[in-house]
C-alpha cells in the first residue's frame, strides 16, 4: 500500500473515495473528511480543478459547488449504477 505523502495526494485520494461511495460531493466534504483548515481550502480547489481537467470530476457550471463523476471516473472507477443515478439528483 502506498503512503500518501502530501496534502494534495490526500485530497486527490479522498475525492476518488467519495465519488465511489456517493457519486458526488462538495469541497467542504473533503475539508471535513481530512480535517483541513480554512487556509488549506485553496489546495482542495486546485486538486478539484485538476481532476476536472483530466475528466475525473465535473460540475454543471463553473459556479456549481457540487462535484460529480466525470467521464473518466465513470469509465475507470468501480461505481455502481445506483450511485451514479443518485448523484444526478
Amino acid at each position: 500500500m502506498t503512503k500518501l505523502k502530501t496534502k494534495r495526494d490526500k485530497v486527490w485520494n479522498a475525492t476518488l473515495e467519495l465519488l465511489v461511495a456517493q457519486g458526488k460531493f462538495k469541497a467542504s466534504d473533503i475539508m471535513e473528511e481530512l480535517d483541513l483548515t480554512e487556509s488549506q481550502r485553496q489546495t482542495v480547489r486546485r486538486v478539484l480543478r485538476a481532476q476536472e481537467e483530466y475528466g475525473w470530476v465535473e460540475r454543471e457550471s463553473r459556479q456549481s459547488g457540487i462535484w460529480r463523476l466525470g467521464w473518466k471516473g465513470r469509465m475507470l472507477l468501480n461505481v455502481s449504477e445506483k450511485t451514479i443515478e443518485q448523484s444526478r439528483t
